[in-house]
């Protein structure tokens, strides 16, 4: 529940705000979309929905027409497109108020360049490793992602990336005696590469968000005064004082996208080595590194911050971590016995989750009702 639906609920409660006033307040504390921004969020949506749409159709056109179409067409077409997508965002540039456009401009041309350099190869058969094309569009675009700061193209980036990495670990000449400890090697290495953009995701585009909310409780009777919604406060001359809360607002969006990416490759890791004949320091190595990772997304997500999806990608991972090292003990021949005790425990596990989870909502909730209170007693 949101920070503000939930100060009009408890001030309905306490009677501060009478129940003909509760629709004025829920529109002057933003907790329904008004109609400039669902027109906003359309206006946005088709803007880039558009603008991928536009630059996939250049990619689908060149491969439907190859065998209709010269080089020195097919190059033309491209490289045309890419210096005209750079000159209109060096036009815009002298405009504060296009900068989405701007952003999405830079993001056309990255996945511009990507295609020049699959066209290149394409046409002139170049037989470098896969690996080496999405290295190359990485660095190539690397001045534009960190130009836009733009969280779509910061995606892109660590995507080419994580491709990259997959691709080229395989071929390196790293040998270990083990085989077991050649796969925890590449997965490890994926692992913690998400981890770091994870940590870095928070601090670029999380960091620097306001950490605290403030509320306090003076209604009249037309009007809610003295409510902080996120990032926009309003100001009452009658408001006496302020109270601080110490739960964030929600994530970026991205951000739950890359700690998706890292609950993955972590909880790969730490179930890499279950059914290999199983060596013992590639075991303490994986699983090692899957509990520092817990470690952390319960450290930042539940003591500095609460955020119940990252949460939830904390409780899927061990779960999975949990069965599939149950299943290997329980699981030898393959009994009914071990699958009826392996579902009573997914169950046990799914159950405890939900009631853990459900316990953080209900502490945070009383922490925002413990500081409206506050509020209202300062007054």
């Amino acid at each position: 529940m949101s920070q503000p639906r939930r100060t009009i609920e408890h001030l309905l409660k306490q009677g501060i705000l009478p129940l003909e006033h509760a629709n004025d307040a829920a529109l002057h504390l933003q907790v329904y979309p008004s109609r400039r921004s669902w027109l906003v969020f359309f206006d946005k949506t088709l803007l880039i929905i558009g603008a991928i749409a536009l630059v996939l159709s250049l990619v689908f056109f060149i491969a439907y027409n190859w065998l209709h179409m010269g080089k020195m067409g097919k190059f033309a077409l491209v490289e045309g497109a890419l210096v005209v997508t750079i000159a209109l965002y060096v036009a815009l540039s002298f405009r504060r108020r296009f900068q989405l456009i701007r952003q999405l401009l830079l993001l056309i041309a990255s996945v511009i360049t990507g295609s020049l350099l699959a066209l290149f190869g394409q046409v002139y058969q170049t037989g470098a490793d896969t690996w080496q094309l999405f290295f190359g569009w990485a660095v190539l675009i690397t001045p534009w992602v960190i130009i836009a700061r733009f969280p779509a193209l910061w995606l892109l980036w660590l995507g080419l990336i994580n491709a990259c990495l997959t691709l080229y670990l395989p071929l390196t000449n790293i040998q270990f005696s083990d085989d077991s400890l050649q796969s925890v090697f590449y997965v490890a290495t994926l692992a913690l590469v998400n981890l770091v953009a994870l940590y870095f995701w928070l601090m670029s585009f999380d960091g620097k968000r306001p950490a605290t909310s403030k509320l306090s409780g003076h209604i009249t009777d037309k009007q809610l005064s003295s409510a902080t919604v996120i990032g926009r406060p309003t100001t009452n001359p009658n408001t006496k004082s302020n109270t601080k809360s110490n739960t964030n607002p929600s994530l970026h969006w991205s951000t739950y996208v890359v700690g998706l990416l890292s609950t993955i490759f972590m909880t790969y890791l730490a179930i890499v080595t279950v059914f290999d004949s199983g060596n013992i320091w590639a075991i303490l190595i994986s699983v090692t590194v899957w509990l520092g990772w817990c470690g952390f997304i319960y450290w930042q997500f539940r003591q500095r911050r609460i955020d119940l999806l990252m949460l939830t990608y904390l409780s899927f991972s061990i779960i999975v971590v949990v069965m599939f090292w149950l299943g290997k003990w329980l699981l030898d021949g393959f009994d009914a016995g071990g699958f009826l005790i392996l579902s009573l425990v997914l169950i046990g596990l799914s159950s405890t989750a939900v009631i853990w989870l459900r316990h953080v909502s209900r502490l945070d909730n009383e922490h925002q009702t413990g500081t409206i209170n506050k509020g209202a007693d300062h007054e």
